[in-house]
C-alpha cells in the first residue's frame, strides 16, 4: 500500500501545472479551521511514521464531520492506492499554496464499513466537481479514515504546501483560524436555517439567548454533526416560542425561559456568508424557540 504522504507529495507535483498562481512567503491569515465542530490535535508535524516524517497535522474527529476549504481556491479531488483507497482533496489557492486533505470518508454508516468509496455525497460534497472554485469556509467533503488509516480514529490529515510541493508545519495557522458555527453550502443552494439540537440555555435579556450548542443541524445541506460552543442569538416580539409538555406544545414568550434548561433552537432563514458562520453574538436571529425543561 503507498502511503498517503507518499501518494500526497506525488500527486500534488502532477498537479502543480493545472493551476496557477502568484507564490506567497506564507498562509493568509484568515482563514477558516479545515473541520466544524469539536476536534482535538497536536503540532505532530515531523513525528516519525513508517513512511518518513509526517507532513501535517492530524485533526482527530468523528466520521462524517465536515471539512471546510482553509481559503478560498480551486479544488482537485483525488483517489489514492491501496486496499480502500484513500480519498483526498487539493485545495490550490491563489497565493501559490495548496492545502492537501486526506482519509476523508468512505463509509456509509456510523461504523467503519467501507461501503462508500470515494464519492460526492460520501468523501466529497455533493456536486462538487474537479475545478471547481470554493469560497472560504465552504463545505467540501467529511472527516473519514480512507486509505492506510481505516480502522482508527476518523480525522483528517491536513498538510500546507507551497508552490514547490515542499510541506511546511501547519500548527500555527491552525490555530490561527476561525472556528465556524457551520460550513458555506455549495453555491447556487440559496439561503440556509441552522437549527441548534439538545442546546442548554446559559444565559437571557429581553432581546437575546445564549446557548451551549450540543448538535447543529444545516438545511439545506442536510448535515447534523457534533458542534459543543456557546452562541447567542438575536429574540425578537415575533419569535415563536413554546415549551413543550406531556400533551405536546404550548406558546409562551422568553421570559418563561430557565437558565440551564434544555433548549432547541431554530434561527430565520438567512443568506449564508463569513460573519454568520462566525456567528458572533446577535448575527444569527431567532425563528423557533423550543423549551424542554431540566
Amino acid at each position: 500500500m503507498l502511503s498517503h504522504r507518499t501518494t500526497a507529495r506525488g500527486v500534488l507535483l502532477l498537479l502543480i501545472g493545472v493551476f496557477t498562481g502568484t507564490a506567497s512567503a506564507g498562509v493568509p491569515e484568515v482563514t477558516a479551521f479545515p473541520v466544524v465542530g469539536n476536534v482535538t490535535y497536536t503540532d505532530d508535524f515531523g513525528d516519525p511514521r513508517p513512511q518518513g516524517p509526517h507532513e501535517g497535522n492530524d485533526i482527530m474527529s468523528v466520521r462524517h464531520q465536515p471539512a471546510v476549504a482553509f481559503v478560498a481556491g480551486h479544488v482537485q479531488k483525488w483517489t489514492g492506492s491501496g486496499s480502500y483507497g484513500t480519498c483526498m482533496l487539493y485545495l490550490h489557492a491563489k497565493n501559490g499554496m495548496t492545502y492537501v486533505y486526506i482519509h476523508l470518508n468512505n463509509d456509509l454508516g456510523l461504523d467503519n464499513d467501507n461501503k462508500g468509496g470515494c464519492k460526492n455525497g460520501v468523501s466529497w460534497a455533493k456536486g462538487l466537481e474537479n475545478g471547481d472554485h470554493v469560497k472560504r469556509g465552504e463545505l467540501v467533503g467529511f472527516v473519514g479514515d480512507s486509505g492506510d488509516a481505516n480502522g482508527i480514529q476518523p480525522h483528517l490529515h491536513f498538510e500546507v504546501r507551497k508552490l514547490s510541493g515542499t510541506a511546511i508545519d501547519p500548527f500555527t495557522y491552525l490555530n490561527r483560524s476561525k472556528r465556524l458555527l457551520f460550513p458555506r453550502p455549495r453555491p447556487g443552494l440559496g439561503d440556509v436555517i441552522v437549527t441548534l439540537k439538545g442546546s442548554t440555555l446559559i444565559k437571557k435579556t429581553d432581546s437575546t439567548i445564549t446557548v451551549r450548542t450540543k448538535r447543529v443541524l444545516v438545511a439545506p445541506l442536510g448535515l447534523n454533526y457534533i458542534n459543543v460552543r456557546k452562541v447567542t442569538l438575536a429574540v425578537a416580539p415575533e419569535t415563536l416560542v413554546e415549551r413543550k409538555g406531556s400533551t405536546g406544545f404550548s406558546t409562551t414568550d422568553v421570559s418563561a425561559a430557565k437558565v440551564g434548561e434544555r433548549v432547541r433552537v431554530t434561527t430565520v432563514t438567512f443568506a449564508p456568508t463569513w460573519m454568520t458562520q462566525k456567528a458572533p453574538a446577535s448575527v444569527l436571529s431567532v425563528s423557533r424557540l423550543v423549551l424542554l425543561g431540566s
